[in-house]
């Protein structure tokens, strides 16, 4: 097991500290990660900041280090998660247990019961239970921003997809991409590969060089660490670029700002954040809570592009690609049209 850092931003209240039993022990997060581990430049390293930025404030508020606060796992394989959700919740250690991925929901569902006590949070699953937080968030959205965006900037009218696995919460980014693109662009087409793998950018950047073959001049990824194999695929040709996933892939990897246009924007950091924080004042409960442009929230979901901040949903990216204004104009529409229901979007 790994120690890091971790959790709570905000105003925290601190139980009183009284002479006779001294310094009130800081809570503790534990946090398993999804497999692909940290690296990948997006979903999994946005959720580990969540929880880092939100530890850093209880390791302030209680005098100790961020290690002392945040216990976190990278597990090699699906068949671990059970062994490590049953690791963290056996010890008692921990205020509250953070599981990162869909795939975690089938073992926590057979967890979670045995320790009725423990607060769970998971992430991109929907698990019921009376001690289960359920963070999901409409991918869709960011999705259908970055087809905006290829189908306004393909000059073949040819774009491609690339995800990690054929499931559904990929599909939902597939679906979103393609609506978007075609919503810009009626006369493109949509290429799709599936990795089949989280952390295989090699396999990632093969399929990449069959869609860019294919015609497809901008690919997005969706893939985890395995999509950092499109972005070293677009590098080959100057006619190929890149769209990230999550976060500002231009800024979290930097060596492929000038083929990277824009990337979709999930705040599960926010989220994963958010969760810890109530945990930390008291006001957590279980439950499902969604974020995104069309939800009771609001905000989770947008697209990195361009060098200027327009609105909650669309901010400057580190792309050294050039995005013409039409770009961002059509991108105002479409996140508009989105929070007014006006546009659709088919998960």
């Amino acid at each position: 097991m790994k120690r890091w850092v971790a959790v709570v931003i905000a105003a925290l209240v601190l139980v009183p500290l009284v002479a006779s039993v001294g310094v009130a022990q800081a809570p503790k997060i534990g946090l398993i990660l999804a497999t692909g581990g940290l690296g990948d430049r997006s979903f999994n390293d946005q959720s580990f900041k969540g929880a880092d930025d939100a530890a850093a404030v209880i390791a302030a508020q209680y005098g100790v280090t961020v290690e002392d606060v945040l216990d976190y796992v990278e597990p090699a394989d699906i068949a671990e998660y059970e062994g490590f959700q049953l690791q963290f919740a056996d010890s008692g250690e921990y205020a509250i247990i953070v599981c990162i991925g869909f795939d975690q929901a089938a073992p926590l569902e057979i967890v979670a019961p045995q320790y009725p006590d423990q607060k769970f949070v998971i992430v991109d699953m929907v698990v019921i239970g009376d001690n289960v937080a359920s963070v999901v968030t409409n991918d869709w959205e960011e999705a259908f921003l970055c087809g905006v965006v290829a189908g306004m900037m393909t000059e073949t009218n040819v774009v491609g997809f690339e995800g990690g696995m054929e499931i559904p919460l990929i599909i939902g980014f597939m679906n979103g991409y393609t609506q978007g693109a075609q919503w810009a662009n009626p006369d493109v087409d949509v290429l799709v590969r599936y990795v089949g793998e989280w952390a295989n950018p090699t396999l990632g950047a093969e399929l990449a060089r069959e869609m860019y073959n294919a015609g497809a001049d901008i690919i997005y990824g969706a893939a985890g660490k395995s999509h950092l194999g499109v972005f070293a695929a677009a590098e080959e040709n100057d006619g190929w670029y890149a769209l990230g996933t999550d976060v500002d892939q231009a800024a979290t990897a930097p060596e492929h700002a000038d083929v990277i246009i824009a990337s979709g924007l999930k705040r599960v950091d926010l989220a994963v954040e958010s969760e810890i924080m109530k945990m930390v004042n008291g006001t957590w409960a279980a439950g499902i809570f969604s974020y995104g442009i069309l939800t009771d929230f609001g905000f989770g979901t947008g697209i990195a592009v361009g060098n200027l901040d327009v609105n909650q949903y669309i901010t400057k990216s580190e792309s050294e690609v050039e995005v013409p204004c039409e770009v961002i104009l059509k991108l105002i529409e479409a996140a508009n049209g989105i929070a007014d229901g006006t546009i659709v979007i088919e998960p």
